[in-house]
């Protein structure tokens, strides 16, 4: 009897063992994730806090996205910290300069202990030791960063480069073949990377090959860009080149390589992308990853869109987001509530030009003539542009402040679709203009800017002269330090 009581417990624990081997789906839960810890001190000069990060998975990082705290250590360096996610999700522990990443689980605890005095002669992943949820994943996660093993990395590195113009320089031919080479040997080399160290377990050899694909599959169609549109010469040679990555993408996506309910872990913004719009059937996702995904949609539609949720989505809410309903409702509460002060204040109006105004009068002028008194920021937009929707969402706080010491004026053309421009508008500070398309073109060559592109930013002095013109959007601070002279 003990014999066989023993044989059992002993397959209990080799199950267990397994299970623990690979990377459970994602999880939800209404309640908090559970950070706890010891920091085991390094002389008198030890921290006696810690930063915990997150970016919250479903937001794609607008608003309060990136949630943040200070969590003090006690006499032995104990804390422990409530993170109020609702999905498994990455945390940044920050510990004096040092940090690192690790994953935690809604209603569940993760816990570790570290050894600063440790850390410094042996390193990071030596010197920390995890417990509770996803321990083995965890240790591995940061002993993989640490080391290199990292394919978020190795693609971001990449998309740098392809950004900053300098990744045809080491493509093997500037074309599309050198590219899809160069990808083709990255996820190679990547997968060798994988497989080569022997130190990481299957849960995070798991997550790592399935980011390998992901990661490989969402670079294809930047080929174009990474290649610098060479050979493109007429539409009819990029429309041959869009159907190849089609074509290409289509071949990709066969088996659905997306599924795999791994990707969940990184699959926090939308997936799609980039990729959607190339294939010719709809892209599958893990199952574990819809509530998350929905969320995402809705949440883009609140917070970059400025658009409330309709009744149909608000039920599909309701219905579908049983553990992330309450954040996606609250969004929706938050806009409702500042779009009411914006009506109420009269911060948001649809002008005209003055009747008779023609297409060759001094545009500028008739514009700026109700304005004459305070400074003007003239700001030139279409409903197509991303990077000018960019622009009003971070400036929204910023415009409500500064609403009675400079105008807003906002400027769109017929290029732009009337009905989304009526739909956008009321959630933009500002008073807004839709010109001809030759009105446009005449205030363009007014304008001491060498582009007709968008957006386009013209600060204008209280006395109706022309401060500063530049195009392009940075940031909220780049745009205050050109707003704050036109102040004073």
């Amino acid at each position: 009897m003990k014999k066989k009581l023993i044989i059992a417990l002993l397959t209990l624990i080799a199950v267990a063992g397994q299970a623990q081997k690979h990377l459970p789906e994602i999880s939800y839960s209404k309640k908090p994730a559970v950070l706890s810890g010891r920091i085991i001190k390094d002389g008198a000069e030890a921290p006696d806090t810690i930063y915990l990060r997150c970016l919250q998975p479903y937001t794609s990082g607008m608003g309060d996205a990136l949630w943040r705290t200070a969590v003090p250590l006690d006499s032995e360096g104990k804390f422990k910290a409530d993170i109020p996610m609702h999905i498994t999700t990455a945390c940044t522990v920050w510990i004096g300069d040092l940090h690192f990443n690790c994953y935690v689980v809604p209603g569940k605890e993760v816990s570790f202990i570290l050894n600063l005095r440790k850390q410094k002669r042996k390193g990071l992943s030596a010197a920390l030791a995890f417990d509770g949820e996803l321990p083995q994943f965890n240790h591995d996660f940061v002993y993989a960063q640490e080391h290199g093993i990292d394919p978020t990395g190795i693609y971001q590195e990449i998309e740098q480069k392809r950004n900053m113009g300098q990744l045809h320089s080491e493509l093997p031919e500037k074309s599309e073949k050198g590219y899809f080479d160069y990808l083709d040997a990255t996820r190679e080399r990547t997968d060798k990377i994988i497989d080569a160290d022997k130190h990481i377990g299957t849960a995070y050899r798991e997550f790592a090959k399935a980011v390998n694909v992901y990661m490989y599959g969402s670079m294809i169609p930047h080929c174009g860009q990474a290649i610098q549109y060479a050979g493109f010469d007429d539409e009819a040679a990029y429309d041959a080149h869009a159907e190849r990555l089609r074509s290409r993408i289509d071949q990709y996506m066969q088996g659905d390589p997306w599924a795999n309910p791994v990707l969940s872990y990184v699959m926090w913004h939308t997936p799609d992308t980039g990729i959607n719009s190339y294939v010719t059937h709809p892209i599958k996702l893990p199952d574990s990853y819809q509530q998350c995904y929905l969320a995402s949609k809705y949440m883009e539609q609140i917070g970059y869109q400025k658009m409330l949720l309709s009744k149909a989505q608000l039920d599909t809410v309701r219905t579908l987001m049983p553990e992330l309903d309450s954040v996606v409702l609250a969004y929706n509460d938050r806009l409702e509530q500042e779009l009411s002060f914006i009506n109420k204040q009269g911060l948001s109006r649809i002008c005209s030009l003055p009747d008779g105004a023609s297409d060759t009068d001094d545009i500028l002028s008739v514009l700026l003539k109700p304005y004459r008194g305070r400074p003007v920021l003239l700001d030139l937009w279409e409903t197509t542009c991303g990077i000018c929707r960019m622009a009003f969402k971070e400036m929204h706080e910023k415009k409500m402040e500064l609403a009675g010491r400079i105008h807003f004026v906002n400027i769109a053309s017929e290029n732009s679709d009337f009905a989304t421009w009526q739909n956008l508008i009321p959630n933009y500070v500002g008073d807004h203009y839709r010109l001809t398309k030759q009105q446009l073109q005449a205030l363009h060559h007014q304008l001491p800017c060498e582009t007709s592109g968008v957006p386009i930013f013209v600060l204008i002095n209280a006395d109706g002269t022309i401060h500063h013109a530049f195009s392009g959007w940075g940031n909220i601070d780049k745009m205050m330090k050109e707003i704050t002279p036109v102040l004073k």
